[in-house]
C-alpha cells in the first residue's frame, strides 16, 4: 500500500522535484509557510552526530511539570522498563543545612540536555565530559542563541532541569524468557552521575564538568542511537516532536522489511507517558507533531498515522538522510529478509573485497549492515585494503563500534590485516 506522504516530505518532494521558490509556494499555500524553513535547514546539510540512550528514545521525560513532579516516572516499552527517581539533595540556607527534591526534569529542556551530555560522552568516548568554560559558553554549546536570565529566562529555566536531572537515578529493567521456559529478570539500577554535580548552589557559580557512573556510560556505549544534530535544532521547542522523532530514530530501521509493524493508540500513549484519558487529543497533537515538525527534518521516515492504527514500516536511520525522492518500496531482501549483498556491495568488486563484504555483512545483521554499509566498499590504496564510508561519521562509527566484526570477516577474507577504515573525502 502506498503512503501518503506526510506534509513536510511533501515540501521536500517539491523541493527536488521543481525547486525551493516552488516548495515555499506549497508551503504557504498549506498555511505553513515554516515548514518550508524548516525542511530548507535540514537539505544539503551533512548530517551531523548526535546521541541519546535507546531506552530514552522508546520512553519518554514528562511533556509538562506532573501533578506530582516529586514521584519517579514509570515507561514500559514492550519488555523493558525505565524508571527515573528524584533523590534529595542538600541546599545550605542562612549555614543551616537542608534535604529538598526537586523533582523530575520535564519539557523540551532536558531532552536537549540529555542528548548533549550523551552525545559528548559518546564523541569523547569519556564519562567526564566538559559543559563549558562558563554557563553562558556551555549554552551556546547546546544551539542557543539567545540567552535571558531573570525568572522565566532561558538560563534560569534549563539550570532548574539541568539540576532535576543530576539530581535523579535511573533504573533500567528488562524481561526476557529463559530456556527453561520460566520468566528470568535483570535489573540494572545506573545512576547518571557518581554524585550531584549541577549548579553549585551555595556560590552560585556553575560547575563545568559532569562525570557520569562507569555503569551508565558502558550501557550507553552499548545503546547509544544516533540522531542528526540539524533536525534537533530544529525540533528544540518541542517535547513531542522531539519525543516523536528520536522514537522514530529507534524504532524504524530496526524494523524487518518484510513484515511492518502496527500499534495501537493506546500503546503509542504507553510509549509516550500518557495516561490515555484523552486518546483523541493524543492522537492529534501526535499527528501534528509528524505532519508539521517530524516529517520535515525526517523525510524518509516511512509511518502511517491514521486514525485507527500507527503503522511503521523499516526506513533509514536519520545520519543516511540524502535527499532523493522518498520511496514506498522496502530494499531487496534475501527469503530470511537480511539485505542482499548486491544491495550493499558493488556487484563488480574483486572476489576477496566481495567476499569480505559479505562476511562483514553476515556478523553484523541485517539490520546495522542495511544502516551502516550501505555506501561502503572495500577498495585497494597503495597495496593496502581499505574500507571506505561515503562520510567520516560513518567511518568513525564503524571503525570504533564494529570491531570484532572487521576481524572476523577479515579473517574469512584471509587478508592478513584489518582494512583501515575512513571516508573517500578523506582521500581527496
Amino acid at each position: 500500500m502506498a503512503l501518503r506522504p506526510a506534509l513536510g516530505q511533501q515540501i521536500h518532494l517539491t523541493l527536488i522535484q521543481r525547486g525551493a521558490a516552488a516548495a515555499a509556494e506549497v508551503a504557504r499555500e498549506i498555511g505553513q509557510p515554516d515548514l518550508f524553513e524548516r525542511v530548507n535547514a535540514i537539505v544539503g546539510e551533512t548530517p551531523s552526530p548526535n546521541f541519546l540512550h535507546s531506552a530514552l528514545c522508546a520512553m519518554s521525560l514528562p511533556v509538562r511539570r506532573p501533578a506530582d513532579e516529586h514521584s519517579p516516572i514509570i515507561r514500559q516499552d514492550g519488555q523493558y522498563t525505565l524508571i527515573i527517581s528524584p533523590k534529595p539533595v542538600i541546599e545550605t540556607i542562612n549555614d543551616q543545612q537542608y534535604f529538598r527534591t526537586l523533582g523530575v526534569p520535564y519539557g523540551s529542556l532536558p531532552r536537549l540536555v540529555l542528548i548533549h551530555i550523551m552525545t559528548e560522552a559518546v564523541r569523547t568516548r569519556s564519562r567526564h565530559i566538559v559543559l563549558g568554560r562558563n554557563f553562558t559558553d556551555w549554552m551556546r554549546r547546546m544551539g542557543f542563541r539567545t540567552i535571558s536570565y531573570g525568572p522565566r529566562g532561558s538560563a534560569t529555566l534549563i539550570r532548574e532541569q539541568l539540576d532535576r536531572l543530576l539530581a535523579c537515578e535511573w533504573m533500567i529493567r528488562w524481561e526476557n524468557t529463559a530456556d527453561e521456559g520460566q520468566r528470568a529478570f535483570a535489573i540494572k539500577e545506573i545512576k547518571l552521575t557518581n554524585e550531584y554535580t549541577g549548579i553549585d548552589r551555595n556560590g552560585g557559580s556553575f560547575i563545568r564538568e559532569i562525570v557520569m557512573t562507569e555503569g551508565f556510560f558502558e550501557h550507553l556505549r552499548e545503546h547509544a542511537v544516533p540522531l542528526n544534530e540539524h533536525a534537533i535544532r530544529q525540533l528544540r521547542d518541542s517535547a513531542t516532536a522531539l519525543d516523536l522523532y528520536t522514537w522514530l530514530a529507534y524504532r524504524l530501521p530496526r524494523i524487518n522489511p518484510k513484515r511492518p509493524t502496527a500499534i495501537s493508540w493506546q500503546q503509542l500513549a504507553v510509549h509516550f507517558g500518557n495516561d490515555g484519558r484523552n486518546i483523541r487529543k493524543f492522537r492529534q497533537t501526535i499527528r501534528d507533531a509528524w505532519e508539521r515538525h517530524v516529517s520535515a527534518v525526517y523525510p524518509e521516515a516511512r509511518a502511517d498515522f491514521d486514525t485507527t492504527l500507527v503503522r511503521l514500516y523499516a526506513s533509514p536511520a536519520p545520519l543516511q538522510q540524502k535527499l532523493v525522492v522518498i520511496s514506498n518500496q522496502p530494499p531487496s531482501t534475501d527469503d530470511k529478509g537480511a539485505a542482499s549483498a548486491a544491495a550493499l556491495t558493488d556487484n563488480a568488486l574483486p572476489g576477496v573485497a566481495k567476499v569480505f563484504m559479505e562476511a562483514l555483512t553476515n556478523a553484523l545483521g541485517p539490520a546495522d549492515a542495511k544502516a551502516w554499509l550501505k555506501d561502503v566498499t572495500l577498495e585497494i590504496c597503495d597495496d593496502e585494503w581499505e574500507l571506505l564510508a561515503g562520510t567520516p561519521f560513518v567511518a568513525h562509527w564503524i571503525a570504533s563500534r564494529f570491531d570484532r566484526a572487521l576481524a572476523r570477516a577479515t579473517a574469512v577474507a584471509q587478508l592478513g590485516r584489518v582494512p583501515t577504515v575512513r571516508s573517500r573525502q578523506s582521500r581527496r
